[in-house]
């Protein structure tokens, strides 16, 4: 079975990989990134036109590698999904919706992001799922660029302050990307915080499992 997997980060690569090899090792993974499309949507604000037909191309090399299904790492370039999937026959899935599937069983779910364009994908995926749901964001804007300089402990730091500030705000604390993920085992929280690389590779496996035949 193979999985392609679509990075706009290389911060997404190592925790996406943990996840699949500790639970499916057999699974072969391949690996499509473009790590010029994070500024294009940081300089236009969002997703453009350009950027689409960019993050096309690695769509289309993913779908032409045949793979079972292929699977982005990276939430801010999830709404792509919706315009990119008609065009392909294999699965396409978002990088974060089987982790906002758990979180859509709270009723104020938090959304800790440090990308400014995370929130509004996670939460037009939440919305057309429960419209009544209540959202509470916190953003950082940019601090994932604390990973690419090497800067770890203060990109950690400045997360357990995020989640510690929204902790008993809400029922449930979503980290928003996958460069996040790791920040969850090291703070103690009153509630129930979540991650999106075991959600996903729990889903994949499900999907693959039942497509297998």
């Amino acid at each position: 079975m193979k999985v392609a997997l679509i990075h706009a980060t290389t911060t997404a690569l190592q925790p996406i990989e943990k996840a699949f090899q500790e639970s499916a090792p057999e699974v072969e993974l391949q690996h499509f990134m473009d790590t010029h499309l994070l500024s294009m949507m940081e300089k236009a604000g969002g997703l453009t036109p350009e950027i689409i037909r960019r993050f096309s191309v690695l769509v289309n090399l993913a779908a032409e590698s045949e793979a079972n299904c292929i699977q982005l790492t990276c939430s801010a370039f999830n709404n792509t999904q919706k315009i990119l999937q008609p065009m392909h026959a294999v699965k396409l899935f978002r990088s974060d919706e089987a982790m906002l599937d758990e979180a859509l069983a709270y009723e104020r779910i938090g959304l800790i992001s440090t990308v400014k364009e995370t929130p509004i994908a996670l939460m037009s995926y939440l919305r057309e799922k429960r419209p009544d749901c209540i959202i509470e964001s916190l953003v950082e804007p940019g601090l994932i660029h604390l990973l690419f300089q090497g800067r770890i402990d203060e990109h950690d730091e400045r997360v357990r302050n995020m989640i510690q500030q929204m902790d008993g705000t809400v029922d449930v604390i979503v980290l928003s990307q996958y460069s996040m993920a790791h920040v969850a085992d090291q703070v103690q929280t009153s509630v129930p915080i979540l991650t999106a690389p075991q959600a996903t590779v729990n889903r994949c496996l499900g999907y693959l499992k039942s497509h297998s035949s």
